[in-house]
Order: C-alpha cells, then sequence, then structure tokens
C-alpha cells in the first residue's frame, strides 16, 4: 500500500504518541506537493520546530517510488550553533531512527519499508548522528552515498565540510564529506538569526548549484536549505507560519498565551575595578535567585520546588555566579547545575540527564530546589520549563530566546523573572566583545515599554504579550560574510595538495570579526611529551584513537592563551562566535613551553607541536597534567589533573573494537610506575593472557579489572592482541601495555554501526588480513559501484561510468613492483601466467623493508598509473564521459585535487604487465597525470579537473567521487567479513 501525505499524522502518533500540530501537517502537504521546503519557517519557541527532522524523512519515504526524480534530499543536517540544542536534535532523530527500525505501528513499518530503498535490506531504515569535533579517521556517518540520515550539528562542523575544509577531516576525505553534504542533502538551520554569515553562504551555493543545473542540463541530487527561526527579524514574503487553527490548539494557545512578566534591575559598578564588578555581578544574580525563592515560598499556586535558570553572557562569569551559589546554598537546600557549551560530550550528557525532570512535559518531581547556571548554551532549543529566570541584560533577541524556556508549556503558574543590567554595560561607549552596542538600545527600549503591574513596572516576555519594538539597533550584531566569488570556490574545492593561497573558511560560516577558528581538544593521562616519541603517539592512537566524545571544541586563541599561560581567564569567551581579543598573539614566558600532540591520522603531519603552531581545524592532544577541564567542562584555572575520559567516550565502539590501557597515568595513586614495570616485564610470556593474568595480581582500578575480565568475551579470541612498546622502556621494562581485540567484544552494545572508512594510502588500503586477487577486488568495486550509483539516483550514463572506473581503479597495481611488494618484497613478484596471483590487497603486514625490497619510489601513488592504464584496456571505450572515468580513477584516494604527490622514473620506459582485467601486456613510455606533459586530448591532469567542474559542478562531482570511493571501501569491507566470519 502506497504512503500518501494523509499518513503522516498516523506515522507521528506511531512515533510520538500523540497528534501533530497543524502547522506541522500542513508543512508536511506543502512540502510533498511542491516538492521543496519554504525558504524560512518563522515559527515561535515552543512550537516544535524540531519536529521539521520528521517531516523530512516522512516526506523522503513517500518519494521511494519516484527514483530518479526523487525531490527529497537522503541527507537531513539539522544545524544549529548551540552545542545543546544540537543534542536535543540529536535526542529527536535518535527516537526516529530507533523507532523506524524496530516499527511498532503499521505506517511506521511503511516508512522504513519505504526507506530501504535507499539504505537496503542489510542496512537500517534511517541513521541518527551527531557530528561534533571533527576527529581523524574516527568511525562516522560517511559510509554510503544513499543511506537515510539525520545529522546534527553546528555551523563549523557542516559548514567547513560543505566548502571542502572539513574540521578535522583529512586532507583526502574532504571531498567526500563535501560530495555528501554539498549534494543530496537537506540543510534545516535553526535558529537562523544566530547564524547570518552562514545563512548568506548558503546562498552563494545555492546560487551556484542554480548555475550548473541551467548551464549543463546535467541530473543533479535534489539539495536546499531552510531556515527555522523564533526571531527572523523582516518577514520575507514566503515565510512559513502559524496560522489561525494553529493560534487556538489548546496546547499552542497555552504556550502563545502565558504571561511571562519581568522586573528589570540595574546595579552601579562603574566606579570599581574588573574584579570587583564581576563580584558584584555575582552577587546581586545570588540575591535575585534568594527572592525567585522567596517568591515561590509565598506563592499558592507554585511548587515549593521551582527551577530557576540564571543566564550569562560570558563562560567565565557563568563560573563565578555557579561558585557564589554554591557557597550560599548547601546542596541539602538546593541543587546547582552548571551548563557552559564547551565541554566533553561524556560530561554534558550526564549533566543534561539531570535536566531530565524539568523537560516540557515531564512530571515534575523535584526534592529540592534546581538552579541552573548556564550561557548562551540554554538560549535555543534547549526543551526545558523553568519557573523562573535571572539573566543578564543582552539583545532583544536573545532575551527573547532565554524567555523561550521560562514556563514554555503554558502551566498555570506564577512565574519570577527578573533582567539585571550593570550601568558600566549601558555606557554608551561600551562595545561588549559578545554583543557590541547593542545592550543600551535594548535596555533602553524595555524601560520605555515597561507597564504597571501591581505596584512594579515589568515587561512581559510572552509570545503573545511582548509588544517591545525589535528595532535592529537592539539587536544581536550580525556579520556579513564575504562573498564567496568563484576564484575563492574553484580554491577551496582543491584538497590535494590545500593550496598555499587558501581562503580562511571561518570568514564564510562566522564572518571576518566573529571567527571562532576553533580547534578539538582532547586530555589523555598516558602521553607527556618528555617521555613518548611522535611514533610511538601515532600507534597508540591508531589502536585507542580519541573520539569526539572527549573532545572540547574551543577558539584557537582561547586554547593557545591556556597553553602559554597568558591570561587563564579569558573574559572573551562566549558560547557564540565572538571577536578575538586584540592581543592575540602573547607572548610566551621562558619555561612554559607547553607542548600538545597534533593528530591527523598515521603520518609525520602527526607530531608534537607548540602553541604557536596551532591552526584553526587542529585536533589536538594535551597530557591530563595540564589541567585545564573538570566536571563541568573549560575552565583553563584549574590546575587539578584532566580526568581521562577515553574509556568512556570508546564504550560505544567496543562492540566492534576494543582497546584497553593500562599504563601510568591511568591507574591512580595505589600503583607505582615501577611496580607496573615490574609486573609487567616478569610476566611468563608476552602473549595477551599471561600479562593479563600477572596484572590481576595488582591493585588496579575496578573499571580496568572489569575491561581485563571483559578481553575474555572476546570476539575472537585468537585477534587480541598485547602492545608493550608504545609507553617506551623503564630501564628495560615496559612502562605499559595495550590489549587490543579489534574484531570487539560479546555483549558490548554498539551505538554506531560505522567502521573505518577511510583507506587514503597504500599501506591501509592494501592490508586486508587476506590475499585478495585484483580480479575480483575489481569486479567486486564494480558491482558496489553500480549498486551505489543506482539508488542514489544517478542517470544511466553515470551509473555506466561509475562501474567502469569501479572495474579499473586499482589497474596500477598490476605494476610489477607493486605486485613484489604486497607479496612481501618478493622481486620477482607473483606468476606472471596466474590472474588470481595478481593481489589487490596482501594477507600480511608489510613493514618499510618489504617497500624498499620492492623498488617502488617514495610517495608512488598506484592511482596515478591506473590513469594511464584505463585508456589501454578495451572495456573504456564503453565510457560515456571518459574524462568523468579518468578523473574518478585517478582521485578515487583523494589525491590528485589537482596535482599528486608522485614521481616514477620508469614512466620513461615501456613496462611488462601481467594478464589480468584486459591490460596490455606492455604499456609504452609516456607521463602520468603527476606531469603537466601529461596529456588527454590536450588538457593536463588540471585542466580536467577545470574541465569537470564546469560541465557538473563542484559539489556534484565530488559526490561521485564519493560514489567510488565509499563503493571501493565497503567492497572491501564485505569481503573482509567474508573471510572473518
Amino acid at each position: 500500500m502506497m504512503l500518501s501525505a494523509a499518513d503522516f499524522t498516523a506515522f507521528f502518533r506511531e512515533i510520538h504518541g500523540h497528534e501533530p500540530f497543524p502547522w506541522q501537517k500542513r508543512l508536511l502537504e506543502h512540502v510533498a506537493t511542491n516538492g521543496e521546503w519554504p525558504g524560512v519557517l518563522d515559527l515561535p519557541t515552543g512550537s516544535g520546530k524540531t519536529a521539521a527532522i520528521d517531516i523530512a524523512v516522512f516526506h523522503l519515504a513517500l518519494e521511494a517510488d519516484r527514483n530518479g526524480a526523487r525531490r527529497a534530499p537522503v541527507r537531513i543536517a539539522f544545524v544549529v550553533d548551540r552545542r545543546l540544542v544540537v543534542d536535543d536534535a540529536f535526542t529527536r532523530a535518535k527516537k526516529l531512527q530507533d523507532a523506524l527500525a524496530a516499527p511498532c505501528g503499521t505506517v511506521t513499518r511503511r516508512v522504513a519499508d519505504a526507506l530501504k530503498t535507499w539504505s537496503g535490506e542489510d542496512g537500517p531504515p534511517l541513521i541518527a548522528r551527531r557530528l561534533r569535533g571533527g576527529i581523524p579517521r574516527e568511525d562516522d556517518w560517511a559510509r554510503t552515498p544513499s543511506q537515510p540520515t539525520v545529522l546534527c550539528s553546528t555551523v563549523d562542523q557542516v559548514g567547513s565540510r560543505l566548502l571542502f575544509r572539513g574540521y578535522g577531516v583529512s586532507h583526502s576525505m574532504k571531498p567526500v564529506h563535501a560530495g555528501l553534504i554539498g549534494s543530496d542533502c537537506l540543510i534545516l538551520l535553526d535558529e537562523a538569526h544566530l547564524a547570518e554569515p552562514f545563512r548568506q553562504t548558503l546562498d552563494w551555493v545555492q546560487m551556484y548549484k542554480g548555475i550548473n543545473w541551467r548551464e549543463t542540463k546535467n541530473a543533479h541530487a535534489p539539495w536546499g536549505t531552510a531556515l527555522l527561526t523564533a526571531t527572523p527579524g523582516e518577514k520575507p514574503s514566503d515565510a512559513f507560519s502559524l496560522d489561525d487553527e494553529d493560534r487556538s490548539h489548546p496546547i499552542l494557545k497555552k504556550r502563545l498565551d502565558a504571561s511571562k512578566p519581568a522586573h528589570l534591575k540595574e546595579h552601579d559598578d562603574k566606579k570599581m575595578d574588573c574584579g570587583k564588578q564581576e563580584i558584584l555581578r555575582a552577587t546581586t544574580i545570588t540575591g535575585k535567585v534568594q527572592d525567585a525563592l522567596n517568591h515561590f515560598s509565598k506563592a499558592e499556586n507554585t511548587a515549593s520546588c521551582p527551577a530557576i535558570a540564571v543566564v550569562v553572557n560570558r563562560v567565565a562569569r557563568a563560573r563565578s555566579v555557579f561558585r557564589h551559589l554554591t557557597e550560599q546554598f548547601s546542596p541539602e537546600e538546593a541543587e546547582c547545575l552548571l551548563l557552559i557549551g564547551p565541554a566533553r560530550p561524556v560530561d554534558r550528557d550526564r549533566l543534561a540527564d539531570r535536566l531530565a525532570p524539568i523537560r516540557t512535559g515531564a512530571e515534575r518531581n523535584l526534592d529540592k530546589p534546581l538552579i541552573v547556571v548556564a550561557t548562551q548554551c540554554i538560549e535555543a532549543g534547549v526543551d526545558i520549563d523553568l519557573d523562573a529566570l535571572i539573566t543578564e541584560a543582552a539583545p532583544l533577541d536573545c532575551l527573547r530566546q532565554r524567555f523561550g524556556r521560562l514556563n514554555r508549556a503554558g502551566r498555570d503558574i506564577e512565574t519570577y523573572a527578573v533582567i539585571i543590567a550593570a550601568k558600566s554595560d549601558l555606557s554608551a561607549r561600551f562595545n561588549d566583545p559578545v554583543y557590541g552596542k547593542a545592550i543600551k538600545p535594548a535596555w533602553d527600549y524595555l524601560k520605555k515599554a515597561r507597564c504597571k503591574q501591581g505596584r512594579d513596572r515589568v515587561v512581559d516576555f510572552g509570545v503573545n504579550a511582548f509588544s517591545v519594538q525589535m528595532k535592529s539597533d537592539a539587536l544581536a550584531p550580525k556579520a556579513n560574510a564575504p562573498v564567496l566569488l568563484p576564484a575563492h570556490l574553484d580554491l577551496l574545492s582543491q584538497t590535494a595538495p590545500i593550496p598555499a593561497a587558501d581562503p580562511e573558511v571561518s570568514l564564510y560560516l562566522h564572518g571576518p570579526e566573529r571567527q571562532p577558528n576553533s580547534v578539538t581538544l582532547v586530555w589523555r593521562a598516558d602521553i607527556d611529551p618528555g617521555k613518548h616519541q611522535d611514533a610511538e603517539i601515532r600507534r597508540l592512537f591508531m589502536l585507542a584513537p580519541p573520539r569526539s566524545l572527549e573532545a572540547i571544541e574551543l577558539p584557537l586563541w582561547a586554547v593557545r592563551r591556556w597553553l602559554t599561560r597568558e591570561d587563564k581567564t579569558p573574559a572573551h569567551l562566549a558560547d557564540i562566535a565572538t571577536a578575538a581579543p586584540e592581543d592575540n598573539k602573547p607572548a610566551r614566558p621562558a619555561g612554559q613551553k607547553r607542548k600538545v600532540f597534533r593528530w591527523r591520522g598515521n603520518d609525520e603531519r602527526s607530531r608534537w607541536i607548540e602553541p604557536a603552531a596551532l591552526r584553526p581545524g587542529d585536533t589536538i592532544i594535551a597530557p591530563a597534567r595540564y589541567g585545564g577541564v573538570d566536571d563541568f567542562g573549560w575552565n583553563p584555572e584549574c590546575e587539578e589533573p584532566a580526568t581521562d575520559v577515553g574509556r568512556k567516550a570508546a564504550e560505544p565502539f567496543a562492540g566492534r573494537r576494543f582497546a584497553l590501557r593500562v599504563a601510568p597515568g591511568l591507574l591512580g595513586e595505589s600503583l607505582s610506575d615501577d611496580t607496573l614495570a615490574d609486573t609487567l616485564a616478569g610476566a611468563v610470556s608476552q602473549r595477551w593472557q599471561d600479562l593479563r593474568a600477572a596484572l590481576a595480581d595488582l591493585n588496579l582500578p575496578q573499571e580496568v579489572r572489569d575491561d581485563l575480565v571483559a578481553l575474555d568475551n572476546a570476539k575472537r579470541k585468537r585477534s587480541v592482541a598485547a602492545y608493550l612498546d608504545l609507553y617506551g622502556t623503564a630501564e628495560g621494562r615496559p612502562r605499559g601495555v595495550v590489549f587490543v581485540a579489534p574484531f570487539g567484544i560479546q555483549g558490548k552494545k554498539e551505538e554506531e554501526d560505522g567502521r573505518p572508512n577511510a583507506t587514503e594510502d597504500d599501506t591501509s588500503g592494501s592490508i586486508a588480513g587476506f590475499p585478495l586477487s585484483l580480479k575480483r577486488h575489481s569486479d567486486d568495486v564494480e558491482c558496489q559501484a553500480e549498486d551505489f550509483a543506482k539508488t542514489a539516483g544517478l542517470p544511466d550514463g553515470r551509473i555506466a561510468d561509475l562501474k567502469l572506473a569501479g572495474f579499473l581503479h586499482d589497474a596500477g597495481k598490476a605494476d610489477p613492483r607493486f605486485q613484489a611488494w604486497l607479496h612481501y618484497g618478493d622481486p620477482l613478484g607473483p606468476d606472471p601466467d596466474e590472474a588470481n596471483a595478481v593481489l589487490a590487497k596482501s594477507g600480511r603486514p608489510l613493514p618499510p623493508v618489504a617497500r624498499v625490497a620492492s623498488g617502488l619510489p617514495d610517495k608512488w601513488r598506484h592511482e596515478a598509473l591506473s590513469v594511464r592504464l584505463a585508456p589501454c584496456v578495451a572495456r573504456f571505450n564503453e565510457a560515456q564521459d571518459p574524462e568523468l572515468v579518468l578523473w574518478l580513477i585517478g582521485t578515487h584516494h583523494g589525491y590528485g585535487r589537482p596535482f599528486f604527490p608522485h614521481c616514477d622514473a620508469d614512466d620513461d620506459e615501456p613496462r611488462k604487465l601481467p594478464a589480468v582485467i584486459g591490460l596490455p601486456s606492455e604499456l609504452p613510455a609516456g607521463p602520468g597525470p603527476q606531469s603537466l606533459a601529461y596529456d588527454w586530448n590536450g588538457l593536463d591532469w588540471p585542466a580536467l579537473f577545470v574541465r569537470l567542474k564546469d560541465r557538473y559542478g563542484v559539489w556534484e562531482l565530488a559526490r561521485m567521487e564519493a560514489v567510488l570511493r565509499l563503493a571501493d571501501h565497503r567492497a572491501s569491507e564485505a569481503r573482509a567479513r567474508g573471510n572473518t566470519e
């Protein structure tokens, strides 16, 4: 039975247990009829904007029978520049994922079946993913080009990927991520007024994609954007908004009509220094919290245990207020909670769980008052229902967002609210680093709009009652992005190598004056620049990689100041993009060089660096002894060693890979380093069972003891390995050990179903753990590329070209020297008369000595030779677009965009080739695509790149690269699974 738009109500009810609002049904009907989204969804706070995710998923299911004419993208990116909001949106997306994986209703089952049109019978109908701090080589969402996916993330993470500069994404994988975000994707930009520069950049992207469509008449994947906002400013003509049916809906009406009177409070701090000003702010706020508690103890229509939020404009100020409140109120009197954006997800998730009793619609069962101190991270989209709000003065649009958390459900209560302004902030000369000059006019307009209520003068922030004019000078400043010129887009699309004249991507995300230039920071307790060499740390992180769950995204300037011990309390830091301090290049004091490890995968780019070497988008790992973080998040004043949460962050992945680190720094103070070294040196053997048994008698932390026991539940016990050479030695004894179960632990639940998806270099891409012939691998990738291209909705000509590229992509591996390497350095290589002996992947580890023995030059790339060989194969005549086929072959490891790190003196001589996949017996001398002498119908390789970008557009070209590359990854993975299960 076919789905129809009329089934949406039943689908929504089966998922959430209640009917959708009228506007949600109306929006679904609009999208289903027109095939595109309104430009702006102008919906007030509390109206359920995140249901746009449900609508987008259902719309995709409706399009299951349209094949190449599909109008709904398979990927939905819900983007907002507030970290807690991202997590709330992910909660909804995860609920959809779980409901579709095990449907309990007839309509939900039909939706799940429809989504399997793109995911396939073996894939889940829908996956939900959080894109947090980019971590190189972390398992992620980019596994197939057609899997229905909901991505919940920030402007930095989605925007940088869209512009080919994915933060934390390796250079070779950048075009894959750009192709998946820039094609077949719907970007829902929530609270769009908070991200004006990115909105402008999206307009430029849309324009360039439109030009390509009109000029080339090629079939492009559906792609679009929709802005979700409660405060859109000037209302566009095509805005989608509530109608009379919505306003009379019993639930929405209560939320819209709820009164939220707010008192205005000024305090004089003009004659104080900065330190005393901050103390006065904190004590004033603490006094108002006490007033709120008194209010609720007297009011008859409220609970005696209220939920109170204190919202301030800076991270450091939030900590100061939190400290005052914990000194004022004992744990028995009130529960105090600090929420800031820069926090590790494993810590923030634990804190967010404490908000469960005050979620909108939840049964309020507080046994004592809850006081939440927060920054702007609570300002938008966090689904909590407060009884009281105490906030610093801020622009009018920010205040309206904050008041959206107050009595969100429209309960019949008498709320308490106060807005506090320091006179120093109200000076006409004051230029706030977060909000510029908007605070004073906002305050002035509020004072003019005050109305009498009893004996007080208040401003009502109720949705319907609010009457203050939203004039531009009283709104948060909105930067403009620079124009994304064709020349800039051309440079950004070059990913291998990144050009020297590289446009700064953060300009297009946050504007020229408010660039966070974020870096991703992780703490580990078992590394130290004075003890561990680069190569050791690289191997350690390949076995126990950093995860986004243990990472914090921070402005580069804030991290650099912390590492150099300059200004340990950066007052500028807020939970929105702000202007960096003017003195953003502090001098490094003598003796204060604190190095961090830059992680970019298993190559020489991953190394210990000094603060001056930090660059935007870096992922860095700091020794835990540096401090800088506590249970609530980023705290540069904290000198206590950071807690290593790597074990906790790896738990979701333990079902497919399990790593246990037993090393100094991780075992507490009850076990000395010498005792551990003696125990490891004295084990019966270096077999993992003997090492585990030797460790069992030590006084280890309970979680380490539990993990040692868990090794017995490894899915393949023979595969478990113990690595004793990662932490160096102490007088010849190993300092620590890492146990690795590469196929995971039985009974460990996998939160995400991804596996490593990068085969970016010949070493990682040519070792499968079993020998795989070139003929079989070529057939496998051809079939997988055809399947991916069909499910992605590509036209027949493109499908044929991707099939052909899949068959020919590894032809260069037939080079005799490459075969000698795969045969473990055997200079004779395979038997030239036996096709199955010509390998695509080796069954044994390939140490450096094997490569040297093979005679392969340094940085030799097999795909460059594949480009030369492809036209020599008879099947190449099947190509619908020969230039596209050559390009896909040449870039299938992410290199050659547009230059190859490849040179080969043997190009000057003819070379013999084995009889496999239709290759000629001899390849004549000639230049490869790495040379400007390469000639394909008058085009060298960079010129070929320019022609294909003009023909298909930068994002569609990248999507086709992604189809082939992911087909290569999944085909290899499927063959490996068949050989190991």
